[in-house]
């Protein structure tokens, strides 16, 4: 069902939604990332646009990771699945190139969208990047449409609030650099991205 809403909430576009995190990742990374994985879709994209590179995946959901973890297996990726809560992990700090969280961000209250923030800029090495990758409020209101009525079904009020915030300044509030947005999907998903 998680994946479902993804597909919904991008167009049916969720291969091209992995392909533009994708070009936020520099060249020969390391260490990958992704927080909150859910169901494994980003990590497992990372893995195999990246397969010398070590990925790093982690939820709080264990059924979401059993999920992940047998994508894994039947792709043949190996990515480093852990129960996790992406405020404050046990990786070390300064450990990777690259950080992203995908369609996770507007499930936490507001106050822990900026502790993610600090949390991935802990985990990133000097000049290592941070991807938020989530919903946006179009400004066309017929393509809001879609949008609400996901949120009506499935989202509580702080992802409402999360609609609102100015990413890139939460961002840069957290000790990021060159911080940018972008707006996929006619307005309905955006990327925000910063440098440590």
């Amino acid at each position: 069902m998680y994946d479902l809403w993804v597909w919904i909430a991008v167009l049916g576009n969720t291969k091209k939604l992995r392909e533009n995190i994708v070009e936020f990742v520099s060249q020969n990374p390391n260490v990958l990332i992704d927080l909150a994985t859910g169901t494994g879709e980003n990590a497992l994209h990372l893995k195999q646009k990246f397969a010398l590179s070590r990925v790093l995946a982690s939820d709080l959901s264990y059924g979401m990771l059993r999920v992940a973890r047998k994508k894994a297996a039947k792709k043949g990726l190996e990515i480093e699945f852990s129960v996790q809560d992406a405020t404050k992990t046990n990786y070390p700090s300064e450990i990777a190139d690259f950080v992203a969280i995908t369609f996770a961000l507007h499930d936490l209250p507001g106050e822990k969208r900026g502790e993610v923030m600090k949390e991935a800029h802990r985990l990133l090495k000097p000049g290592g990047i941070f991807v938020i990758y989530d919903y946006h409020l179009p400004k066309n209101l017929l393509w809001r449409i879609p949008l609400i009525i996901q949120f009506l079904l499935v989202e509580n009020l702080d992802a409402w609030r999360m609609l609102k915030e100015n990413l890139p300044e939460k961002l840069k509030a957290a000790g990021f650099k060159n911080t940018k947005q972008k707006i996929y999907y006619r307005g309905l998903a955006q990327i925000v991205a910063g440098e440590k």
